[in-house]
């Protein structure tokens, strides 16, 4: 089996490609067996101008710039390395796409997978919960040293093999079933479009995290591309155990650049009042599984200050 992880930057032009900076792998001979092999290739970037604001965190970014190996290169390297094995393995489900992405941008042979076991997916499952559980978190849940940096393709690999001695073939093999209550969504077609890093806005106080949520200030967030500024119908939120909802989640619509989202923060103060931090943050798999986690959470309605408006309506009849 081969354990695989990837880095990639998305960056700020409209080419739409996850170019992948560096391929990490390892192999086993079976799930939780010692690594017999690894393999790593560092990727000089050639699509992209500019890093995102997640790949400007990587702790191997200047390897990525100093590299001399192409994509093609480092593809064909690790078809090799890979020689007959088709068991691929890594921490969520998307690796093996993104590689395929880059092949066809490149017009290279995909990777053809007969078997992909999500580890993430598994975990979940074997320690009885439906939320994914992020690499380092898994980790430290099952007391696995933090030796190396994170968001390293090749360690990320190896972190993911050592947690496949946790894993168990019922594990990988189970799948979650959708509720049967609950009507099946259409997929999120968010803007395709990049955008730097947005500033943050403040929102507050509020004597309760409703009013905060229906502050203007809240519910009209500015089109990261044009500025203009929109609204937001509705927020969406998952709700922990205990306590109120912390994050809330929106999405608005500017008619030149596409559909955002728009992501509102809660926090209490010692008096008993709300402050809100708003921001929309760049588009990433992980911000779209969090809204598609608020969906199956709650909802909240946004209700906009009318009363005004309509005495004035009452008074000219």
């Amino acid at each position: 089996m081969i354990i695989m992880d990837l880095e990639w930057n998305r960056g700020y032009d409209p080419e739409p490609l996850n170019e992948i900076l560096q391929i990490g792998a390892v192999r086993v001979e079976r799930l939780g067996g010692p690594i017999i092999d690894v393999f790593n290739a560092w990727i000089r970037p050639t699509v992209h101008k500019k890093f995102d604001l997640g790949a400007k965190k990587l702790p191997e970014l200047q390897a990525f710039k100093s590299s001399r190996t192409r994509f093609p290169a480092a593809a064909e390297a690790f078809r090799v390395w890979c020689g007959g094995d088709r068991a691929f393995a890594g921490w969520g489900a998307g690796d093996v796409e993104v590689l395929n992405e880059n092949c066809r941008y490149w017009n290279l042979p995909l990777f053809e997978a007969e078997e992909f076991s999500d580890f993430q997916r598994a975990f979940s499952h074997a320690v009885g919960t439906e939320q994914q559980i992020a690499l380092r978190r898994a980790a430290e849940y099952c007391g696995v040293p933090d030796v190396f940096d994170y968001h390293s393709a090749v360690n990320d690999a190896m972190y993911t093999a050592i947690l496949g001695a946790w894993l168990t073939p019922e594990d990988l093999a189970w799948r979650p079933q959708p509720a049967p209550s609950k009507r099946r969504r259409t997929a999120l077609r968010l803007s395709k479009f990049s955008f730097p890093r947005q500033p943050r806005w403040k929102v507050g106080p509020a004597r309760t995290p409703m009013e905060a949520l229906d502050a203007r200030a809240s519910r009209t967030p500015a089109c990261p591309l044009c500025s203009q500024r929109l609204g937001i119908a509705r927020w969406h939120f998952t709700v922990p155990k205990m306590g109120m909802p912390q994050q809330f989640y929106g999405v608005f619509t500017c008619s030149e650049h596409g559909r955002f989202l728009c992501r509102m923060t809660l926090t209490r103060r010692g008096d008993g009042q709300w402050l809100g931090r708003g921001v929309v943050p760049p588009i990433t798999p992980e911000l779209v599984r969090e809204y598609a986690a608020a969906l199956d959470g709650g909802v909240h309605v946004c209700r906009r200050s009318g009363r005004r408006r309509r005495r004035g309506r009452a008074e000219k009849r």
